[in-house]
This record gives C-alpha cells, sequence and structure tokens, in this order.
C-alpha cells in the first residue's frame, strides 16, 4: 500500500485481488512464484507487510484469506516470516497513516497473533512512524497509540515473540530519543533502523543507534537493519552487488539485514491497475531476470556445508 497516493493494494504486489493484478489472475500466484525464488536466496526473514486495512475491513471483522495462504506457503518453503503490521482503516482513522485508537490496534495484533502464535516469531510494530508519508502523528503517538498496546498485545499471544520497535526512514537519533523520552523502552526487543545511504557511511549509521541503546542502558537489545538497498536497472548491477556483499561480511552492529527488495516492481494505482513508477530495487529484474547481486547473495546466504 501507498497511503499517500491511494488506499488500497498495490495491483503489482502479494495482496492485489482478482481482476485488479498487474500481468496475473491473483495474488496468490506472485505469492508462490516468488517464495520459491526467496527460498532459493536462502533468505532467513522475509519481512512482508501485513496491511490491517485489508485483514480488517470492518471493526472487528477480519478477512485472513490471503495472510493465512501466505503463512502457511512460507512455512511449506521454510521461509520464516516478519510480518510488518500497519496502517490504519478508514473506520478507525481519517487516513491510513492516522494514528490508530490504541484499544483498536490492540484488539488486532492481538488477534493477529494469537493466529500466527506458532509459526511467527517477531513483529514489526509500523514502518517509517518518522515519515509523514506513512505516519501523520509524532513519537509520543506512536509510542502510546501503537508501540505499548502492540507490545502488550503480542506478548499476551505470546511470550517469547520478539516486538522490533517500527524502523525510522534514516537513523533518526532525536526520533529514537523520543521513543525513550515518551516511555518506549519497556515495549521492543529489537532496535530498527532504515538507510538508503548505499556506502559504508551506513555502518556509521549503525553505531550511532547503538549508542542510543547504551545511553538507555539497553546496550544488549539487538539491532536490525530493517530496510538497505538501492535502485540499479539491468544485470550488471555492480553498486548493488558490492552494497550486499559489505553488509553482509564486515563487522558491524547489526545483527540482521534486510534488502529491499526481491525484485524490481512497479508502483501502481488502483482499479483499474494504472502505472505511478517503476523502481528497481530489486536483486531480479520485473521479469525474474537474477542480476550479479542475487548470486552474490544467495552465496553468502547459503548454510554451511
Amino acid at each position: 500500500m501507498r497511503p499517500w497516493r491511494y488506499v488500497g493494494a498495490n495491483p503489482d504486489g502479494w495482496w492485489c485481488k482478482p481482476g485488479a493484478c498487474n500481468g496475473v489472475a491473483n495474488g496468490s500466484i506472485v505469492v508462490e512464484r516468488e517464495l520459491k525464488l526467496i527460498a532459493k536466496l536462502h533468505v532467513r526473514l522475509l519481512r512482508l507487510e501485513f496491511p490491517r486495512p485489508l485483514i480488517e475491513p470492518q471493526p472487528n471483522v477480519y478477512d485472513w484469506r490471503r495472510s493465512d495462504y501466505i503463512v502457511r506457503r512460507a512455512r511449506h518453503y521454510h521461509v520464516r516470516l516478519l510480518p510488518l503490521l500497519l496502517y490504519t482503516p478508514a473506520w478507525d482513522g481519517a487516513t491510513p497513516a492516522t494514528p490508530p485508537h490504541p484499544q483498536s490496534w490492540y484488539r488486532f495484533v492481538a488477534a493477529f497473533a494469537h493466529r500466527y502464535r506458532a509459526a511467527i516469531g517477531a513483529y514489526d510494530l509500523w514502518d517509517e512512524p518518522d515519515l509523514q508519508l506513512y505516519w501523520t502523528g509524532d513519537a509520543k503517538d506512536y509510542v502510546h497509540d501503537v508501540l505499548q498496546p502492540g507490545y502488550r498485545a503480542i506478548k499476551r499471544a505470546d511470550p517469547h515473540a520478539r516486538v522490533v520497535l517500527g524502523g525510522p526512514q534514516t537513523a533518526d537519533i532525536p526520533w529514537l530519543d523520543d521513543v525513550y523520552r515518551y516511555g518506549g523502552s519497556r515495549f521492543f526487543d529489537v532496535m530498527q533502523f532504515h538507510d538508503y545511504v548505499a556506502d559504508r557511511q551506513i555502518f556509521d549509521h549503525a553505531r550511532r543507534v547503538q549508542a542510543v541503546l547504551r545511553a538507555h542502558r539497553q546496550g544488549r537489545k539487538p539491532i536490525w537493519l530493517g530496510e538497505y538497498g538501492v535502485q540499479e536497472p539491468g544485470v550488471d548491477d555492480a553498486h548493488q552487488d558490492a552494497l550486499i556483499r559489505f553488509v553482509l561480511t564486515e563487522k558491524a552492529p547489526i545483527a540482521l539485514a534486510a534488502w529491499y527488495s526481491l525484485r524490481d516492481d512497479d508502483v501502481m494505482t488502483c482499479c483499474p491497475p494504472a502505472l505511478i513508477k517503476h523502481e528497481t530495487y530489486g536483486v531480479m529484474t520485473k521479469d525474474y531476470v537474477p542480476k550479479r547481486g542475487f548470486a552474490t547473495m544467495r552465496a553468502l546466504l547459503a548454510p554451511p556445508r
């Protein structure tokens, strides 16, 4: 979903509806096709949006069909999921980026975590809540309306599950400090940030995030680089290949790094499907031709023999 452009599922993605998909009859076709490739990459964790407006279209009325399918097929391919729970349904807020009512958010997260507790071990609560496009509130709203109720709901359903702090769009140190300022310290198990700087500055940024944890006496919490990448068309993606190689091999306070994304894709409105822009962040082209980075990632992630 791209809530600042349109409301609904991207036709070029896993959540598209029959008759409103880009080149396929149903989004489940894309799920199946891409999970095979993700498994081939030896990916240990797939971070994926589970948009609340598509799952809970009416209060306490859930449509689990696509999420059930995704979870079931991911287990089939031995791909662990990191569900990214986010967005506000129209009945709960003015826009998808509006802070939800904490009680309704709690109920949704509790229902989700209870349903998938046997398959899911960690949950990501919102995407880039320091960015107005995704979140119209501030850090205080995020802590009070999303992080605290979401954490409580997840821990009630599965005390062993980990809660991942919604990753800011950069190593946004003032925003991370505000999370602590407004009482968020006890309500996440994993620190997260995103970074598209696409060079070794990523490591400097990770150390700054580590300094925030240490300043608040939480230096043992892991840091996840929840999104990183760079756009590069064609299959001779030298810049992407180098970025993947040094992030996955060089020493840094990063416990997990999630590349954005599997394939080059289209950001589209609906309906009917219409192209807004084409993005080339993938390690494969739009037509699933592997770039150099695909082979590099597969080799680096392969289990030892």
